[in-house]
Formats: C-alpha cells, sequence, structure tokens
C-alpha cells in the first residue's frame, strides 16, 4: 500500500484563555461600548455573578484583572462597591484573542470596512429605533468632546484614545440599529482590527475636529434614510481614516475594484408576489419622496 503523505496545511496556534479572562472581556466590552459608563457601579458581586452565570471566585479574578488594568475600583464599606473608573481598556482585555495579524493584511482590514459599513448604515436607517439614534448621537458628543481641546494644538495619547472609544461606539450603535447580531458580532471583530489603525491614523489628522465632522455627517445621512447620502457619507468617513492611514505609515493601500452587486437583482419579486419594502423605511426619515 502506498504511503499517504501529511497533509501540507498547517493550523495556526490556539490561544487559551481563562474564564476570568472571558468575564473580563465582557464586562469591558460593556464599557468601551458606553452601555456602562465611569462613574456607574455594576451590581453586587452575587447579583452580577449570577447575570453573567459564573461563579463568585470567577467573577472576582475577572474583576481584579480589570482593577489592575484601572478599568475598575473596588470601595469597601456600606457605600462602597465595584465602579467604573475607566472607559480606557488595554486591548489585552478588549476581547477574545484574535490570530496576529501581519501589517501587509491592514489593506484587507479598511477594504473590508469600505465594503461592509455602507450596507450596515443603510440597514441601520431602515431599522434603527430612537434608542439607537440616541446612543449615535451620544457618541458624536463624546467625540465633540473629546476633540475640543485639541483644536489648536497636536492631539495627545490620551485624546486618541477618547476619541477611538467614540468613534467605536458610534459604529457598534449604528450596527445595533440593523436589530441583526450577527452584523453587530462581525462589526465588533472589524472594530477591532480597525482599532490599531485608527488609533495611529487619528493621531496624524491635521485637523481632529474632522473625525467629528464626518461622524455628524454620517449621523445626519443614516437620519435622512437616503442611500446615496449614506453612500457619500459612509465613503467620505472611512477615507478620511485611509488618507491618514497612509501619511502615518508612509504606505499606499490598494483600492481593487469591486464588482457592484445590486441586491434587488437577486430578490426581484416573481409574478404575483408582493414588492419588497423600501429601504428608508424608519419612520425617523426626514428625506421626502418626489
Amino acid at each position: 500500500m502506498a504511503r499517504i503523505l501529511p497533509t501540507p496545511f498547517v493550523f495556526q496556534p490556539v490561544q487559551l484563555v481563562r474564564p476570568a479572562e472571558i468575564v473580563a472581556y465582557r464586562i469591558s466590552e460593556a464599557i468601551r461600548a458606553g452601555d456602562v459608563r465611569v462613574g456607574d457601579r455594576l451590581p453586587s458581586e452575587q447579583n452580577l455573578s449570577t447575570q453573567l452565570g459564573i461563579s463568585r471566585p470567577t467573577l472576582r479574578e475577572a474583576i481584579k484583572l480589570l482593577a489592575q488594568a484601572g478599568v475598575l475600583s473596588v470601595r469597601p464599606g456600606s457605600s462602597g462597591g465595584i465602579f467604573v473608573v475607566s472607559q480606557s481598556v488595554p486591548s489585552e482585555l478588549c476581547g477574545l484573542p484574535l490570530p496576529e495579524l501581519p501589517m501587509e493584511d491592514i489593506a484587507g482590514v479598511m477594504e473590508a470596512r469600505r465594503l461592509i459599513e455602507p450596507q450596515v448604515a443603510r440597514m441601520a436607517a431602515a431599522y434603527g429605533t430612537p434608542a439607537d439614534f440616541k446612543a449615535m448621537h451620544d457618541a458624536v458628543a463624546v467625540s465633540a468632546a473629546a476633540g475640543a481641546p485639541y483644536r489648536r494644538k497636536r492631539i495627545t495619547q490620551e485624546g486618541v484614545e477618547l476619541m477611538t472609544i467614540a468613534s467605536t461606539r458610534f459604529n457598534l450603535a449604528v450596527a445595533r440599529a440593523t436589530q441583526n447580531s450577527v452584523i453587530v458580532q462581525m462589526m465588533e471583530i472589524l472594530l477591532r482590527r480597525m482599532e490599531p489603525v485608527r488609533m495611529l491614523a487619528l493621531a496624524e489628522l491635521p485637523d481632529i475636529t474632522l473625525s467629528t465632522r464626518t461622524l455628524m455627517n454620517s449621523l445626519a445621512a443614516i437620519e435622512s434614510g437616503d442611500p446615496e447620502l449614506i453612500d457619500k457619507a459612509t465613503r467620505e468617513r472611512v477615507g478620511l481614516l485611509e488618507a491618514a492611514w497612509e501619511r502615518a505609515t508612509g504606505k499606499k493601500l490598494r483600492r481593487r475594484p469591486l464588482l457592484r452587486v445590486v441586491a434587488d437583482d437577486f430578490s426581484a419579486p416573481q409574478a404575483g408576489a408582493a414588492p419588497a419594502p423600501e429601504l428608508a423605511a424608519n419612520p425617523r426619515s426626514r428625506k421626502k419622496k418626489a
């Protein structure tokens, strides 16, 4: 019998994660998304462990990790508890480990963002609730407040972190407005991939308030419900980051021509079928059709 050679496929290393680290990720995600704010007190140890479905020793270890990172503070006494003291979460506590991304693959992250985000924004315009739009407005306000001190001077590392948090919150709010949990999970991974790019690029913007203005334009476009305005505003926001990245690294991003796929071509109604609903179905849409 002929000898069968082993497969040439190479398996990637597995990064083991402790249960307490997963719990820390869950808490930090809520903080980064703005669901839990600086100054908020978390539920009691007993209630929080019940909510998370974990043992109290595991929760204590997770809280210890976040406290050591300066994100949480545990205060004793009757008026004490577990408090959020910072929204700047170290990258190692931002989520489950992702495979290491080579620098040459950054172009792929940018390309994925350019392809995905306009469609996510369109869905947000159609299905967003008042609470979703409030979250978007709140994220823009955080960006404006974070950028205000740096209108006439170079932004600091702390300022970059705050601007990154604001942008991440805006993008998460847009993703959540689609009412599609798969899209939210997909965007969370994309945003984590984008974070080092965003932080480097923000530091190179000639005017940091441009970042806030692009968020404001995106929000206005989404609220209008106009697909063309949404695409234009999203491209401008993506393009601003791409240009800043190119200045910071001296590397040109690839911009491959993309095949334009029109969803209607694949979902054209059959004879006698009811027409598909229009995109701008959200009652918040201000765009009036002629």
